[in-house]
């Protein structure tokens, strides 16, 4: 499916799309680009060296966290997960609805908590990045609101698969999408060209996040949705899009 298909076919997807909001995620990506090793406050940050370890590298020396500031004036903590996270992963998807475990795992799961905190406590840090946004320390026992992973296949792929999951009791607030905007600009520091997802048709809020941040789309065999963002293309498409106006 060509370009301009797909793009067709994941507006036919979102009867509510939102040209404002899709300028404003063009604009966060134009100026990830632009910014190159520059460190605009991103948690990863490229070192201008080989990429040995994926996205081990934190944005301040002596900090691994920086906060972000939603829409609605709530405020939270971005960092790497811990492998001591576990309890607090467990507690984060245990409040997820039976719908966004279908999403998440496009079906059922027997202890969808504890599988997923398993998961994501023993990342391979040679191919695997996950970052959870969590409350502040001064504002009592810390928890963990969402988290955003992007994994390669093998060290030397110059493409990465994304998953997300926000706390089904804290949606649209826009965490999810400050998480995602966050990865992408990571996956651009590390030199990644291409960031892939694979997300349930019936899945609408995310299919349309990831049309809005520039993603194209297909469908897949198994009746789920393909998502994919090639960095250059991306880039021609709204390089075209700004000579334009």
């Amino acid at each position: 499916m060509d370009a301009v298909v797909r793009q067709r076919h994941v507006r036919g997807i979102f009867p509510g799309y939102s040209l404002d909001h899709q300028a404003k995620a063009q604009k966060t990506q134009l100026d990830a680009r632009r910014a190159g090793d520059r460190n605009n406050g991103a948690i990863c940050k490229h070192n201008n060296k080989p990429r040995p370890n994926f996205m081990n590298k934190p944005l301040r020396k002596s900090d691994r966290q920086h906060t972000i500031k939603l829409f609605d004036g709530e405020v939270f903590q971005l960092r790497y997960v811990r492998p001591d996270d576990g309890p607090h992963l467990v507690e984060m998807f245990s409040h997820a609805s039976a719908q966004d475990i279908h999403f998440r795992l496009l079906g059922a799961a027997h202890d969808f908590a504890g599988q997923m905190a398993e998961k994501f406590t023993h990342l391979d840090p040679e191919t695997e990045v996950a970052i959870v946004a969590t409350t502040l320390p001064d504002s009592g026992p810390e928890e963990i609101f969402g988290i955003v992973h992007l994994a390669q296949a093998h060290p030397d792929s110059d493409t990465a698969e994304y998953d997300i999951m926000v706390r089904s009791d804290f949606k649209h607030h826009g965490l999810g999408y400050r998480l995602m905007t966050e990865i992408l600009q990571c996956a651009r520091r590390r030199h990644l060209n291409v960031v892939t997802g694979l997300i349930s048709a019936d899945n609408f809020a995310m299919l349309q996040m990831a049309h809005e941040l520039g993603f194209l789309s297909q469908r897949t065999e198994d009746n789920d949705v393909e998502v994919r963002l090639d960095f250059a293309e991306f880039d021609a498409r709204l390089e075209a899009g700004l000579a334009a106006d």
